[in-house]
């Protein structure tokens, strides 16, 4: 087998795990989480939260595949493939419309975009990425990897910025207590669909894990890293942010028609004859986020249609370039639909990060199962405090999940509407399967 279809590198897998998770989050949510929550150290406490039980997950995640490979493991093929047909239908083409849409509106600070032309603008961006993830893997490793490390050392200098010009002192603020009353548990659930969206994308390298060199040590340890890396960013940008703009400050940035994106305010502060540059990352931030998510999952789709559980014409791959093109094209084109219908980014994360969960949790119950089947099986790595971790973080998305689900939202329902099209969908192609 050539470098083209295995040579991907740990610090490559690295920068897919943390590409994947920095996009829109750290940038377009802080200002709805601050609105729920009513003091610094809850949102803090929020963003630390979601690192937890990542280490433990992400060294699971190491086989081709990640989650699907992982739910299959646990539970049997149909929650694995239904798991496979929501990342096509909701979870990765909802990621890329929402973070091209973001890119859309961050771009139209540097070019004139009549209005209602952002969407056509998004629409666009998936048709140039979707080129690009289509000539070869080390092409796209090298987006990896400057894409991120770019994006990387935007972030942090606006911390350092933020640490220097800013009027208080980082730490002081970060930790200071706006109100003794705690948040509503409506309010902190709410809350929660924008940390976790932001959270979500640090399991994207174990998709890639058959273009990978050594993958069964480099995807846990790239997942490891990556988490950590992302926990620390997403901390003290947060911490950033309030050193500069007060609490009520940030939270009514949400309120408006045009919510405001707090990054944005905070570089408006600090040195407003550069705040222009603000928009400039958070579109190089989006587009390379929004490019490992056309580069990693369509590894799934073809995984599926390799086992017969979708159509054969995404089972093959470039014999060029060594990519599954056709499942990469069926992931952007169904992307530029949710871009059409849904139109907002608000909208598309809660048609996304419910269902994404739902089958999260799913999957941190199955270490349970998992350990007990496989318990022969060395794991490449063991959190400390087993059962613990894993029981918090199942009771805390339980809650997510339960309170989210009474909220009556449109997207939700029509996220979850798509599992049970799903089980029709595997047994149409399982039984055509046992015909054959």
């Amino acid at each position: 087998m050539t470098n083209t279809t295995r040579g991907l590198s740990l610090f490559a897998l690295t920068m897919i795990a943390i590409g994947a998770t920095i996009g829109s989050g750290i940038f377009k949510t802080p200002a709805g989480i601050a609105a729920k929550v009513s003091d610094n150290q809850t949102i803090i406490l929020l963003w630390i939260l979601g690192a937890l039980v990542f280490a433990e997950l992400g060294s699971r995640f190491s086989n081709a595949g990640g989650v699907y490979t992982y739910l299959n493991k646990a539970y049997g093929p149909l929650p694995g493939f239904l798991y496979g047909w929501c990342l096509l239908t909701v979870i990765s083409s909802g990621t890329i419309a929402a973070l091209c849409t973001v890119f859309a509106e961050n771009i139209g600070y540097f070019i004139h975009i009549p209005d209602g032309g952002e969407k056509y603008v998004a629409m666009a961006t998936i048709v140039v990425l979707t080129l690009f993830n289509t000539f070869g893997i080390k092409l796209s490793e090298w987006f990896a990897n400057i894409g991120t490390v770019l994006k990387i050392v935007g972030i942090y200098a606006l911390l350092l910025l933020a640490l220097i010009l800013g009027d208080k002192a980082i730490f002081a603020t970060a930790t200071q207590v706006i109100s003794d009353t705690p948040p509503a548990p409506d309010n902190l659930a709410g809350a929660f669909v924008g940390v976790l969206w932001s959270y979500t994308g640090w399991h994207y390298a174990s998709f890639v894990s058959g273009d990978a060199l050594n993958p069964k040590r480099n995807i846990p340890l790239a997942m490891l890293f990556g988490t950590g890396a992302v926990t620390l960013t997403y901390v003290l940008c947060n911490m950033g942010y309030f050193s500069v703009i007060d609490h009520d400050t940030i939270a009514s940035f949400s309120a408006s028609e045009n919510p405001k994106v707090v990054a944005v305010e905070v570089m408006n502060v600090i040195m407003p004859a550069a705040s222009y540059l603000m928009p400039g990352l958070i579109a190089l931030s989006v587009f390379a986020c929004a490019g490992l998510y056309i580069l990693s999952t369509p590894r799934i789709f073809n995984q599926m249609a390799t086992e017969g559980l979708f159509f054969k014409a995404f089972a093959k791959k470039d014999p060029r370039f060594g990519v599954p093109v056709n499942a990469i094209i069926l992931q952007s084109a169904w992307a530029m639909i949710l871009v059409y219908l849904w139109g907002s980014f608000s909208s598309i994360i809660e048609y996304v990060t419910f269902v994404e969960w739902l089958f999260l949790l799913t999957a941190c119950i199955g270490i349970f199962i998992v350990r007990k089947k496989f318990a022969h099986e060395e794991a490449p790595f063991k959190v400390p405090l087993y059962p613990i971790l894993p029981l918090l973080f199942i009771a805390v998305i339980g809650w997510f999940i339960f309170k989210n689900a009474l909220a009556d939202k449109a997207e939700y329902y029509a996220g979850l509407a798509v599992i049970p099209v799903g089980v029709v969908v595997y047994y149409a192609f399982k039984g055509r399967g046992a015909k054959d």
